[in-house]
C-alpha cells in the first residue's frame, strides 16, 4: 500500500497534535512533532542566554544544536543535547518563545531541512503551522484544522488545569489571540491554509470525530489508487493440537477401514465435511460404536465415553490437545483433595463437559465474574477453558480472592491461544475492518471476534463467499485473524476474496504468502 505524506496545519489547540497522533497510530505511521522541534530550539536558545534578535548567536546554536526525536510506544521523546525535555518544552514560557523564534529564516530552514529528511520516504504524518505551504507543499494528502478562538482558550485552560496549574480563561483567551495574529502576519512561513488543503473545523467535534472524519478522507485517497492493505494476525489459523488431530486423523483414515471420532473432531465445519469425504465419519454415542476405529477429538471425550469405547473393543487413537489433557488432570487433582472448583468456560462446551467428568465433588461453571454466587469458601480451586481470555480469568480471581481463605488456580489457557488474542488484538486497534475466520461453533473464533469487535469494526465468517462487496467497500486497512480449527485455505480464499472485491488483481496460493500484521 501507498505511505502518503499526510500535513495537518492549523492554529494552536484545534486538535491538531492529539488527532494526528491518533491517526499515526491507527495508519501505522510516524507521528513528526513539528512544533517540538521549535519549541526544543526555544529551549536550547533560553538555556544559552540567545536572544532571537541575535541572529548571530542563534546561527552558532543551530550548528552545534543536538535535537533528537525517539518514538516510543507511549509517543514522541525530545532529546536536547541528550538530555529529555519532552515535559520542559510544553510549559507555557517555552509556547512564547517558540513562536517568536519559528519566524526566524535560519531556525525554520534548519527546521525544514530536517523536517523533509525525516518525511521524504512517506509513511508519515506532520502537524505544525506552514506543512502543508512549506515543508511538504506536495504533500498527498493536506488538512487545515481550525476552531474559534473561545473553544480553542477553554481546550486550553482545560489542558493546563488537568496538569495542576493555573488557568485564568480571559488571560488564556487574550494570549491564544495574540498569538494567531503573530502567527498569521509574520513575514516568513505565515499561518494559512495550503490552497489545497481540507479545511475541519473541529470546533464541535471530539477528538474522536476528528480521527475518524480524517481518517476517511486518508481512505478514499488510498483507494483511488488501489491502496488497501490487507494483513494477517500472527498465530492465525491451525494451532498445534489441531494440526496433530487432523493428521492423525488422516493417517488413519488412509488404512481403508471405517473410522469415527467423537463428536466433530474440531469446530470447522468445512474441515469436518472434508474429513468425511476421506471416510472419518463423526459419532455422537459412545454405545452406537463397536470393534471400530475411533478418534477422541481435539476437546477431548467424557470419562464415561472413553470406558464405554473400551468396553465395546474399540481401538482408539487419542487426538485430544495437551492442554486439554493438562487441564482434565489439574480438576482431576483438584477434586481428590477436596477442593470445589469452579471453572471458567461454556457448560456446554465439549472440553468443558469432559472436564467436568473428571471431578466427582463441587463444581460450578460461570462465563465471568458476574455469574460468581453470593456465598464464600474455605478453599476453593479454580481452572479456566483452554480458549478462555487471560483477563477475564485475572477478574475472576481477583472476585475470589476476597471470598475464599485457600484460593488454588490453575492457569490453564492455552498458550498459543493467548498468542492469538494479543496478535488479533494488536492488529484490530490499527485497522478499520477486522474479518474473523471460523466456524461459529468454535469458542476461541468468537473470543477472537469479542476482542476485536470492542476496537474496530468486526465481521465473524466462516467461508470467503459470505462476504459482500459492501462489508469490505471504503475500508483501506483490513485485518484478518482465524480461529485455532480455521485451515489455511479458507484464510487463502478470504485474502484473495477481499483483494477482488476492492479491485486488486493479486492472488496468493499459500498462507505464508499474506503479509502478517
Amino acid at each position: 500500500m501507498k505511505r502518503l505524506i499526510i500535513a495537518i496545519d492549523g492554529p494552536a489547540a484545534s486538535g491538531k497534535s492529539t488527532t494526528a497522533k491518533l491517526l499515526a497510530q491507527k495508519l501505522g505511521y510516524v507521528y513528526l512533532d513539528t512544533g517540538a522541534m521549535y519549541r526544543a530550539c526555544a529551549l536550547a536558545a533560553l538555556e544559552k542566554g540567545v536572544k532571537h534578535s541575535d541572529a548571530a548567536g542563534l546561527d552558532r546554536l543551530l550548528q552545534k544544536i543536538d535535537l533528537r526525536i525517539e518514538y516510543s510506544p507511549t509517543g514522541n521523546k525530545v532529546l536536547l543535547q541528550g538530555v529529555d525535555v519532552t515535559k520542559r518544552i510544553r510549559e507555557e514560557d517555552i509556547s512564547r518563545l517558540s513562536s517568536d523564534i519559528s519566524t526566524l529564516g535560519a531556525v525554520r530552514a534548519k527546521m525544514v531541512e530536517l523536517q523533509r529528511r525525516m518525511g521524504a520516504e512517506g509513511g508519515v504524518i506532520m502537524d505544525g503551522r506552514d506543512i502543508g505551504t512549506v515543508v511538504f507543499p506536495r504533500a498527498d494528502l493536506k488538512f487545515f484544522l481550525n476552531a474559534t478562538a473561545e473553544e480553542r482558550a477553554r481546550r486550553r485552560c482545560r489542558e493546563l488545569q488537568a496538569k495542576g496549574e493555573a488557568a485564568d480563561y480571559d488571560t488564556v483567551l487574550q494570549e491564544m489571540l495574540q498569538r494567531d495574529r503573530q502567527d498569521s502576519t509574520r513575514d516568513l512561513a505565515p499561518l494559512k491554509p495550503a490552497d489545497d488543503a481540507i479545511p475541519v473545523d473541529t470546533t464541535d467535534l471530539t477528538i474522536e470525530q476528528q480521527v475518524q472524519l480524517l481518517y476517511r478522507h486518508i481512505c478514499d485517497k488510498l483507494l483511488q489508487s488501489g491502496g488497501v492493505e490487507i494483513r494477517l494476525a500472527l498465530h492465525s489459523g491451525f494451532c498445534f493440537g489441531v494440526r496433530r488431530a487432523i493428521e492423525l486423523a488422516l493417517k488413519a483414515g488412509k488404512a481403508g477401514q471405517p473410522v469415527y471420532t467423537m463428536g466433530p473432531l474440531i469446530h470447522s465445519p468445512q474441515m469436518v465435511q472434508q474429513l468425511r469425504q476421506d471416510g472419518i465419519t463423526p459419532a455422537e454415542d459412545a454405545a452406537s460404536l463397536r470393534d471400530s476405529t475411533v478418534i477422541i477429538r481435539s476437546h477431548g471425550i467424557t470419562r464415561q465415553e472413553r470406558e464405554t469405547l473400551v468396553q465395546n473393543g474399540n481401538t482408539l487413537i487419542d487426538a485430544t490437545c495437551p492442554f486439554v489433557e493438562k487441564a482434565q488432570a489439574n480438576i482431576r487433582q483438584l477434586c481428590r483433595e477436596g477442593y470445589p472448583v469452579i471453572v471458567l468456560g461454556d457448560r456446554d462446551h465439549p472440553e468443558v463437559v469432559a472436564m467436568l467428568s473428571y471431578c466427582e465433588g463441587e463444581t460450578l461453571v460461570v462465563t465471568g465474574r458476574n455469574e460468581l454466587p453470593d456465598r464464600h469458601w474455605k478453599k476453593l480451586g479454580v481452572i479456566s477453558q483452554t480458549t478462555k481470555n487471560t483477563a477475564t480469568l485475572q477478574e475472576l480471581v481477583a472476585a475470589l480472592a476476597p471470598r475464599v481463605k485457600e484460593l488454588r488456580l490453575f492457569n490453564t489457557i492455552c498458550t498459543a491461544t493467548s498468542l492469538r488474542q494479543e496478535a488479533t488484538a494488536a492488529l484490530a486497534a490499527r485497522s478499520d475492518l477486522m474479518v474473523i475466520i471460523g466456524g461459529r461453533n468454535s469458542s476461541n473464533t468468537r473470543m477472537l471476534f469479542q476482542l476485536s469487535s470492542a476496537l474496530t469494526t468486526t465481521l465473524h465468517i466462516e467461508t470467503a463467499d459470505e462476504l459482500t462487496p459492501e462489508q469490505v467497500a471504503a475500508h483501506c486497512r483490513i485485518g484478518l485473524s482465524a480461529g485455532a480449527s480455521t485451515p489455511d485455505h479458507l484464510i487463502v480464499n478470504v485474502y484473495n476474496r477481499i483483494n477482488k472485491l476492492t479491485g486488486n488483481r493479486t492472488t496468493v496460493t499459500s498462507v505464508e504468502d499474506i503479509p502478517v500484521n
